[in-house]
This record gives structure tokens, C-alpha cells and sequence, in this order.
């Protein structure tokens, strides 16, 4: 019998929706990953993009997208680790 994670994989392909679940899938592990760094606060920094493996990210205020930008690589390690592959390799913030 098949597993529960390999048919929805499976089903994923077959329908054509696997890229853009991926993308939410990714947007909900930045919001995790956010909010483990600003405290579980209420912050204002949302994914809107993904353009090939750069992750385009909403920032705010300046202060959050310095916070960002020196835990670029801890944010990207945890994501790439989640997916079990490379889903990003750089992070740009707009403000």
C-alpha cells in the first residue's frame, strides 16, 4: 500500500500543481522562520515572489530588513533544509 506523502507527491506531479504548492509551502516556512526571529511579534515582512531561487521579501522598516539581511544564510540553511534541496539562494528585501 502506498503512503499517504508518496500519493499526494504523486497526485502533486500529475496535476501540474506541484510548483505553485511549493511556493506556499515555502511563503508559510518564511512566516515560521520570521516569526522565530523577531519573537513570535506581530512583524510586517511577507514573501511575494519567488524569481528562479531568489525569494523576493516585503520589509517595512529598514531596523527589520538589517535584522533580515545578517540571518540571510541561517534563514536560507533552515528552508533548503525543510525542502531537503536548494529551494533558495538569496534573499533580496524591499522596503
Amino acid at each position: 500500500m502506498e503512503s499517504l506523502k508518496s500519493l499526494i507527491k504523486r497526485k502533486k506531479k500529475q496535476t501540474g500543481l506541484k510548483r505553485p504548492l511549493e511556493i506556499y509551502e515555502l511563503f508559510e516556512e518564511w512566516n515560521r522562520q520570521s516569526a522565530e526571529i523577531f519573537g513570535h511579534k506581530k512583524i510586517r515582512c511577507h514573501p511575494k515572489v519567488l524569481r528562479g531561487k531568489t525569494l523576493i521579501v516585503a520589509v517595512e522598516g529598514a531596523p527589520q530588513a538589517s535584522e533580515l539581511q545578517l540571518r540571510q544564510g541561517q534563514i536560507i540553511k533552515k528552508i533548503n533544509a525543510h525542502f531537503e534541496r536548494s529551494m533558495v539562494e538569496r534573499i533580496v528585501f524591499k522596503l
